[in-house]
C-alpha cells in the first residue's frame, strides 16, 4: 500500500513537471518568435540608418564642393569690382583728355581762323609790302613761301589735334565696351553666387531632415534594443525556472535540467564611400602655341552660350578655349578655376601665342602683341581685346 502511494506520489510529481515544461516550453517559444521578430525590425531600422548616413554624407560632400564654388564665386565678384573701379578711373582720366584736347583744338581753330582773316584781308597790302622791302627776287619769293608755309602750318597742327581729340574719343569708346563687359560678367557671377545660395539653403535643409530621420530612427533602434534585452532575460529566467522544477520534481540530485541557449543576433552596417577627382589637364597631340592662337581666331565673331562647348553654336569662356585646344588633341579642363591651376604656369614676359590667359572668373587664348581672343559675353562673343583689360590671375601653357 505505502509502495503504491509512493507510485501515485511520483507519477504526480512527473505530470506536474511535465505541465511545468510545456508551460515554460509554450512561454519561451512565444517571447522567442516576438524576440526574432523585433530583431528583424531592428536589422531594417539599422539598414535604413545606414542608408539615411550614406545620404547625408553625399549631400555633405555636394554642400562642401559647393561652398568651394561659392567662395570661388565670391572671390571673383571681389576682384571684378576691383576691376571695374579701375576702370571708372580710367574713364574719368580719358575724359579729362578729351576736354584738354577739345579746348586745344578750338583755341587752334580760332587762332588759325584770325590769321586766315587777317591774310585775306591784308592780302594786297602785304603782298605790296612784301614787293617793296625784298631786297631781291629770290628774298621776295621767300617771303611769300614763308606765308603760305604759316598757313600750312597752322591747316597741319590743327589737323594734328583732330586726331589726338579723335584718339581720345577711341580710348573713352573702348574703355565703355570694357566697362560694359565686365558689368555684363559681374551680372552673371551674381546670379551664379544667388543660385548657389539657394541650392546651399537647400541641401542644408535636406541634411536638417536627414539628421531628424537619423534621430528617430536611432531612438526606434534603442527601443528594438532594450525589448531584446529583455526578452533574452526573460527566455533565461523561464529556462532557470524550468530547470528548478524538474530537478524538485524528480527529487534526485542525479536528474539534469535542460538549459536552453538564447540567440543573439547582430546586425552591422556598412557604408560606401565615392571619391571623386578632378583629372588634371593631360597634353597629346601636336600643333604648337602659334597654331592654337591662329585656329582661334577663326571663331571671332561666333556666340557666347552659357555653358556652351561649341565653336560655331556658341561657347563660354572656358568652353571656348577648351574646344580649341581639343582640336589638337590637347584636354583642358572644364571650368576657368580648373583651367587656371592645370598646364604649366608662364610668367607675362615668357608668354607665347596659344597659352591660356587666366583672370577670375574668365579664360582667354594669347594671340601676340598683348592680345587674346576669348568668347567675353553674351552681347559680345567670340572677341579680340587687349589682355590687359582687367586683373590677370595667371597664365598657362598646355601644349
Amino acid at each position: 500500500m505505502r509502495r503504491k502511494r509512493i507510485c501515485l506520489l511520483l507519477l504526480a510529481a512527473l505530470l506536474a513537471w511535465e505541465a511545468v515544461s510545456m508551460t515554460a516550453g509554450a512561454s519561451i517559444n512565444s517571447i522567442q518568435s516576438q524576440k526574432a521578430e523585433n530583431e528583424r525590425q531592428l536589422n531594417s531600422i539599422q539598414s535604413q540608418i545606414s542608408s539615411l548616413e550614406s545620404q547625408k554624407s553625399s549631400l555633405s560632400s555636394e554642400v562642401n564642393s559647393l561652398n568651394d564654388e561659392l567662395t570661388d564665386t565670391l572671390l571673383n565678384i571681389e576682384v571684378l569690382e576691383g576691376d571695374l573701379a579701375d576702370k571708372e578711373v580710367q574713364i574719368a582720366e580719358a575724359q579729362e583728355d578729351y576736354e584738354e584736347a577739345k579746348a586745344t583744338e578750338e583755341e587752334q581753330y580760332e587762332s588759325m581762323k584770325l590769321r586766315i582773316q587777317y591774310l585775306y584781308e591784308a592780302e594786297q597790302e602785304s603782298y605790296i609790302e612784301m614787293l617793296l622791302t625784298s631786297d631781291s627776287v629770290a628774298d621776295l619769293v621767300n617771303k611769300v613761301d614763308y606765308a603760305e608755309e604759316l598757313q600750312e602750318y597752322d591747316r597741319r597742327l590743327l589737323e594734328e589735334y583732330k586726331a589726338a581729340k579723335q584718339a581720345v574719343i577711341d580710348l573713352q569708346n573702348q574703355l565703355e565696351q570694357e566697362k560694359a563687359e565686365l558689368l555684363e560678367m559681374e551680372e552673371q557671377l551674381e546670379q551664379d553666387k544667388a543660385y548657389l545660395e539657394t541650392v546651399i539653403a537647400r541641401k542644408r535643409s535636406e541634411i536638417a531632415d536627414f539628421d531628424s530621420q537619423l534621430s528617430s530612427a536611432r531612438a526606434k533602434a534603442q527601443e528594438y534594443q532594450k525589448k531584446i534585452k529583455e526578452q533574452n532575460n526573460q527566455i533565461k529566467k523561464l529556462q532557470e525556472e524550468a530547470r528548478k522544477a524538474a530537478a524538485s520534481s524528480k527529487g534526485s540530485s542525479s536528474s539534469e535540467s535542460s538549459s536552453a541557449s538564447g540567440s543573439s543576433s547582430g546586425s552591422s552596417s556598412s557604408g560606401s564611400s565615392s571619391s571623386s577627382g578632378s583629372s588634371s589637364a593631360s597634353v597629346s597631340g601636336g600643333g604648337g602655341g602659334a597654331s592654337i592662337a591662329s585656329y582661334a581666331l577663326q571663331f571671332v565673331g561666333n556666340p557666347y552660350v552659357y555653358g556652351g562647348t561649341s565653336l560655331t553654336n556658341g561657347a563660354d569662356c572656358s568652353g571656348f578655349t577648351m574646344a580649341v585646344h581639343s582640336h589638337f588633341g590637347i584636354s583642358l579642363p572644364r571650368t576657368s578655376g580648373a583651367q587656371a591651376g592645370g598646364g604649366r604656369a608662364v610668367s607675362d614676359s615668357e608668354k607665347m601665342p596659344g597659352d591660356v590667359v587666366c583672370y577670375y572668373g574668365h579664360v582667354g587664348i594669347y594671340i601676340g602683341n598683348n592680345q587674346i581672343v576669348h568668347a567675353s559675353t553674351p552681347s559680345s562673343g567670340i572677341k579680340v581685346s587687349n589682355m590687359y583689360y582687367r586683373s590677370i590671375r595667371c597664365i598657362r601653357r598646355y601644349w
